[in-house]
């Protein structure tokens, strides 16, 4: 069997350890700054853990809110621009509203990459994705699409939260863009993002962040959530609750809206035909399956081009023994336990030692 991947100790209050009540939260942030409209506070003080503590298992430093007596909502935090609320909003509502993260200009470059985008791809005739051509279309895989695209998952945000509910290694498992072209008749169905982990799992495996490009109200079809519903007995996250039970988020254009993966939730019917435009980055644990095959969809110069830390991202940097590339010798210092950063091989060996030309599809082969 190969050695298990490297485990994160996990930070956990001295008094339960691997959890959190609601009035604790808020007292991990110290020495607020402001950056870009954002308050960021400084690093959480680290509690003491016995050994093999409750939340040593979750290898993140997420620390999980007590559970919830019995099924029933919580209130919708308010919007904040303190990044460390937000990661508290995280820990007891499942959800936050990071305001002010995307400044005008942003706004404004992303909506008009996103429409010619969404555009382009209805214009593809009978080769046009499935539901291009309907009014909630959605532009998938944009990690291909531009580097503006990929420069979300670069940004500092993106780790304040994701890295928060997940750890250092998370993978983005999808980048999607949706837009509304006109009213639709049904809203989504309640469901919860890491559905394939089990119920019992007390922890988030996968999370999403929106990025808000227009405001996000009922009428234009937000977003349906059940605060809290991640703090559920498990035999409550198999079947979705009543939709009762849900409220739409409204939030404002520039925000980021995020979640986590136990959370009930689902996307609104759009009623007075706005836009309502959003990127959705989709992250992971390290040691799940991507909802996305980068292996074989990302273009080879997306990779060639990616930073160390986007790479690592998209899955080119192993976990553990997970992730590997084998095939004829590289140019790269490997390591037997621990993570590395991957090179793909030029060959592959097959049968008898033959040798198979390693290719990615490029941009050199459209």
């Amino acid at each position: 069997m190969p050695p298990a991947p490297p485990v994160t100790m996990a930070v956990c209050p001295s008094s339960v350890p691997g959890m959190l009540n609601s009035s604790k939260i808020l007292n991990l942030a110290q020495h607020t700054r402001k950056d870009s409209g954002v308050i960021r506070s400084g690093a959480p003080r680290a509690h003491k853990c016995p050994p093999m503590s409750e939340a040593a298992h979750r290898q993140t430093r997420y620390v999980a809110a007590e559970r919830l007596p019995e099924p029933a909502p919580l209130p919708v935090p308010p919007p904040t621009r303190d990044v460390d609320k937000a990661r508290a909003d995280l820990t007891e509502y499942g959800m936050c509203i990071l305001l002010d993260v995307l400044k005008p200009n942003e706004l404004r470059r992303l909506r008009d990459k996103l429409d010619a985008q969404a555009e382009a791809e209805r214009c593809l005739g009978e080769l046009a994705p499935p539901g291009a051509n309907t009014n909630r279309q959605l532009v998938s895989n944009l990690v291909n699409k531009g580097q503006m695209f990929l420069d979300l998952i670069e940004r500092e945000e993106t780790d304040w939260l994701a890295g928060y509910m997940l750890g250092k290694n998370f993978l983005v498992s999808s980048m999607t863009g949706g837009i509304f072209h006109g009213p639709t008749a049904e809203p989504q169905a309640l469901h919860r993002d890491q559905g394939q982990v089990p119920a019992e799992a007390d922890f988030p495996a996968a999370c999403n962040l929106f990025w808000c490009l227009d405001e996000f109200t009922p009428a234009a079809g937000s977003t349906w959530i059940v605060p809290g519903s991640h703090r559920w007995a498990p035999e409550h996250l198999i079947k979705p609750p009543s939709r009762d039970h849900a409220v739409q988020v409204e939030v404002p254009e520039g925000a980021v809206f995020s979640w986590e993966g136990r959370l009930w939730h689902g996307a609104g019917a759009n009623q007075d035909s706005s836009p309502r435009r959003h990127i959705a980055n989709y992250y992971c644990l390290p040691w799940m399956r991507q909802q996305e095959n980068w292996g074989v969809t990302c273009l080879q110069d997306v990779i060639d081009n990616a930073s160390p830390k986007l790479r690592a991202r998209l899955g080119m940097r192993t976990y553990g023994t997970l992730g590997m590339m084998t095939g004829t010798r590289v140019d790269a210092d490997a390591v037997s336990l621990g993570n590395y950063d991957v090179v793909m091989p030029e060959y592959i060996i097959g049968e008898g030692g033959a040798l198979h030309k390693m290719s990615r599809v490029s941009k050199e082969q459209s």
